[in-house]
């Protein structure tokens, strides 16, 4: 269970945590701890997630990043999902999570969408 955290802040605040490798319940406690400390860090406008390396995402990993989503929003700070794949955009808009994701996605046809919600 592998998984590397960068993170990156802009001059406005924003802050970039990009993840690659797994997002499970063996790795979600890094992920917390790093939203935890980008927010507890002061001057953070937004947080950016960046998915677009990520190879595993379980529902543990997918709840710390609603949790994160919840606190985040909260404190005024905006948290947004953004570079997901097609299988990680399906996970989100699946579990009702589809508002996390920076663009409301548009990369499946309503068809796939009905399907996926009564699944």
């Amino acid at each position: 269970m592998t998984l590397s955290i960068e993170t990156g802040t802009t001059d406005n605040g924003i802050v970039t945590v990009e993840l690659a490798g797994e997002v499970d319940y063996a790795t979600a406690p890094q992920i917390r701890e790093t939203i935890t400390n980008a927010l507890e860090g002061g001057g953070v406008t937004a947080i950016r997630v960046d998915v677009a390396k990520v190879t595993v995402l379980d529902s543990t990993g997918i709840g710390t990043i609603v949790v994160a989503y919840r606190i985040a929003r909260e404190m005024g700070v905006e948290l947004a999902v953004v570079n997901p794949n097609r299988f990680i955009t399906r996970l989100f808009t699946v579990v009702g999570a589809e508002e996390l994701l920076e663009e409301p996605t548009e990369t499946f046809t309503a068809k796939e969408r009905s399907a996926s919600q009564t699944a």
